[in-house]
């Protein structure tokens, strides 16, 4: 093998091991740039957090239009505690809180206020 594919393997090598290194994110939490990490929430989580944030009774149901996912939720609408067994159960959950409408979950950045997922009840049916 010549000088320069030595080096050029060198090189890749290098790479290869350097973004292994600095790769942070889990399987299941996707990058948006602008966002920071987003989780992403298989369909047996959405389904366990959907059925039991809707179980809360004491819960307030939100009467505004939902946002979208990624959008900002107004300051005016509360945000609720996640239980602590979903929490527990699901920890990607951890540092974000919901929002209840009639027919969806909204979860909902702690932080930022962004909607990072929206749980509709007609995709949890079988």
């Amino acid at each position: 093998m010549s000088r320069y594919g030595t080096g050029l393997n060198a090189i890749m090598a290098f790479v290869v091991i350097a973004a292994a290194g600095h790769s942070t994110l889990s399987s299941h939490t996707t990058m948006d740039v602008a966002k920071g990490a987003v989780p992403e929430f298989t369909d047996e989580q959405r389904g366990r957090i959907f059925d039991r944030v809707m179980r809360i009774s004491d819960a307030p149901v939100t009467e505004m239009a939902a946002p979208e996912v990624a959008d900002s939720l107004p300051e005016e609408v509360p945000m609720q505690e996640l239980p602590n067994d979903i929490i527990r159960e699901i920890p990607l959950v951890r540092g974000h809180k919901f929002v209840k409408f009639d027919d969806r979950i909204l979860v909902v950045s702690s932080a930022s206020r962004l909607v990072i997922a929206m749980i509709p009840r007609y995709k949890l049916l079988p």
